[in-house]
């Protein structure tokens, strides 16, 4: 089972309401952060990718060194990515700064 990993500016992501990233101010960072991409439906992906849902906020990273898709969920003012290695907590650690965020497990654990 992947363990799923969060940008949020709260202790632990169940918090996240309370100090929320907004939609507007992702859409924004992923506009500006380079090989990131918001979903903006199926006609603005290659025909070999899959999106995992089509929510609001959807956003997927294209400069994983190993050529994988990544995720980035918005939702309920955190980012949510479901698997997690040492490229992908690089980039989360990025975003989170663009964010005044950080980055942590279900847990609260910070990364």
């Amino acid at each position: 089972m992947a363990v799923s990993m969060y940008i949020c500016r709260t202790p632990r992501p169940d918090q996240a309401s309370e100090d929320p990233i907004t939609l507007e101010e992702w859409k924004a960072v992923v506009r500006d952060v380079p090989r990131m991409h918001l979903y903006e439906g199926p006609d603005s992906l290659p025909a070999h990718i899959s999106p995992p849902d089509a929510a609001d906020g959807l956003a997927r990273w294209a400069g994983h060194p190993m050529g994988e898709t990544i995720w980035f969920h918005f939702q309920d003012g955190k980012i949510r990515v479901d698997g997690f290695d040492s490229y992908v907590a690089l980039r989360m650690r990025y975003l989170a700064n663009y964010m005044n965020a950080r980055v942590i497990g279900p847990d609260g654990q910070a990364y």
